[in-house]
């Protein structure tokens, strides 16, 4: 890998206290760092080292270590070897490896903690921070020469549309804290209210951020190295270059070349079990095979209803049958992937017109060639529980943090970017469930439609120049769009959302989301029914108690 994009640098322990080790990457100006915990030294490989060990011997941790010592065991070539020659991928799940990703767009940390779920990590808030500061990126800011076909009406309109999104971010913040002020009776002499206060005006008013592009976040996340290499082989895999260069800079991050890291004295963790990573391609493939047999052989253009205008749709969230069998959802996600615009009702109704050839034909498409180094991603994850959300990406990136559901988001993996257009959006319930917002609530969505105005001229400006990167309409896409997405749960984890998310401190929308998903499972069947304790109730936009609760 060529190394003239990337720029190292190595932190003075002496002010940083652990050794952190940095790479950007010119191309994006996304930076990745780790810390080391013990310079010079490959912990990870020597804990997981030790850990493997535990297999074929009787010795304590300690006594192993000391063999390893004493052996001068290099623990992460004899990692590397059993997890090579041997298969045992177990070995790599020991190795823990801590990143910070910093100023990538806020879109790409969405498809980061969707793809994950083994690991943990935190995200730049957009209800604790403000980004009012943001600056519109133009096309220089992605690579594009100005030597493309009407580059500068391109740029402008880029820029344009940027701008009118944080224009209202930020008119927003001003207007929403004398209402809410005035409508909740909030005591601005009371910290814990004013407080309060900011959390809520910035759930609102982020309704308008981009999803992506000039909406930069910073992340932390640790897991396996196992999980580092399954990660970068998926986005290496991606149609979206930006994230293909992520990928490339992780894997030098925590696998550099051994010479150049040798000269700026750097001892990588555990970078056998991370180098020569490559791009899985395989669900891209299989859906592209998938959509001609669905075209040509199953007459499915014939039955879908395509949502083909941009509205207000109320959230909500919808039970899938719970006799719906694994592979059918599973085929329901794949087609969300292919018409990210279509109704679940005719996706639903379709499926049960295939014939049982058609299903055995369908099922050879979908799991060709994955095995257990090239595993399947959330397309499969699937539970006892599915729900489907209508719901904006503004509560979405918080529920997508609930690892121990299944979730799949088709706007996340699609390339049919335009259809993502027609899901439409919905608005804060602060705004939509208070009557006394009623006139406020008609502003912000004027002001929210004017936005889709913009976008939807970009689009039909940008669709026709082939050097446009069309996968930047998605990130062009407000907060309050609605990313359609289903997820995927037993009772065991509808229980735990329901404790942790309905309660008041959290942001309406979701804890609604919340309440919904719990009400929807203790429905579902008799035995269920007292998964949603009597102590929680229904979330309520109107209540001041509510609102100022950061419990």
């Amino acid at each position: 890998m060529a190394y003239e994009y990337f720029t190292f640098t190595v932190s003075d322990p002496d002010k940083t206290d652990l050794v952190i080790v940095s790479v950007t990457d010119t191309r994006t100006g996304y930076t990745v760092r780790t810390a080391l915990p013990n310079s010079g030294k490959q912990t990870a490989s020597i804990m997981a080292f030790a850990g493997a060990r535990f297999s074929r011997s009787a010795l304590s941790a300690e006594e192993l270590f000391q063999e390893i010592q004493a052996a001068g065991s290099n623990a992460n070539e004899k990692l590397a070897n059993i997890f090579r020659n041997y298969g045992h991928s177990s070995v790599a799940d020991m190795a823990q490896l801590f990143a910070y990703i910093e100023q990538i767009p806020d879109h790409y940390s969405t498809i980061f903690f969707n793809e994950t779920s083994v690991g943990g990590g935190q995200q730049r808030s957009t209800r604790y921070q403000d980004f009012g500061n943001s600056k519109p990126l133009g096309l220089e800011s992605l690579g594009i020469l100005s030597d493309k076909e009407n580059y500068d009406k391109v740029n402008e309109s880029l820029l344009d549309l940027q701008q009118y999104a944080l224009d209202k971010y930020k008119y927003w913040q001003a207007e929403l804290t004398g209402v809410y002020i005035k409508g909740y009776g909030i005591d601005e002499n009371n910290k814990s209210e004013t407080g309060a206060l900011t959390a809520r005006v910035f759930d609102s008013t982020r309704y308008f951020l981009p999803s992506g592009l000039m909406n930069k976040t910073s992340l932390a996340y640790i897991t396996s190295a196992r999980e580092w290499a399954r990660l970068i082989s998926v986005f290496k895999a991606s149609a979206e270059q930006e994230l293909v260069y992520l990928a490339e800079q992780l894997e030098v991050l925590f696998a550099p070349d051994e010479a150049y890291a040798k000269e700026i004295n750097y001892t990588a963790e555990a970078p056998d079990l991370i180098r020569h990573t490559q791009a899985d391609t395989i669900t891209r493939n299989n859906l592209s095979e998938l959509k001609k047999y669905l075209i040509e052989e199953a007459n499915i253009e014939q039955y879908l209803e395509l949502r083909q205008t941009i509205s207000y749709h109320n959230l909500n969230v919808e039970l899938l049958d719970i006799k719906l069998s694994a592979g059918s959802k599973i085929l329901f996600q794949h087609i969300l992937t292919l018409y990210p615009n279509a109704t679940v009702k005719s996706i639903l109704d379709w499926t049960v017109t295939l014939t049982k050839e058609q299903e055995k034909t369908i099922s050879q498409i979908l799991f060709k060639d994955f095995n257990h180094h090239k595993q399947m991603g959330n397309l499969f994850r699937v539970n006892t529980h599915s729900f489907v959300l209508t719901s904006s990406n503004s509560e979405l990136r918080d529920l997508n943090r609930h690892r121990a559901w299944g979730r799949y988001i088709p706007t996340l993996n699609t390339e049919n970017y335009e259809a993502s257009l027609y899901n439409g959006y919905t608005l804060p319930l602060y705004l939509t469930d208070n009557p006394i917002f009623s006139s406020v609530r008609e502003k912000f969505e004027k002001d929210l439609q004017g936005y889709y105005v913009k976008l939807q001229d970009f689009v039909a400006l940008t669709r026709e120049y082939t050097w446009f990167p069309q996968y930047l309409w998605t990130q062009l896409l407000p907060f309050g769009h609605i990313f359609m997405s289903v997820f995927h749960a037993s009772p065991k984890e509808i229980n735990y959302m329901t404790q942790l998310r309905v309660r008041p401190g959290g942001h309406i929308n979701y804890r609604y989301l919340a309440y919904e998903l719990a009400r929807l499972g203790a429905e579902s069947e008799p035995l269920l029914s007292a998964l949603i304790p009597d102590t929680i109730t229904k979330p309520d936009a109107s209540s001041r108690e509510e609102f100022i609760d950061r419990s």
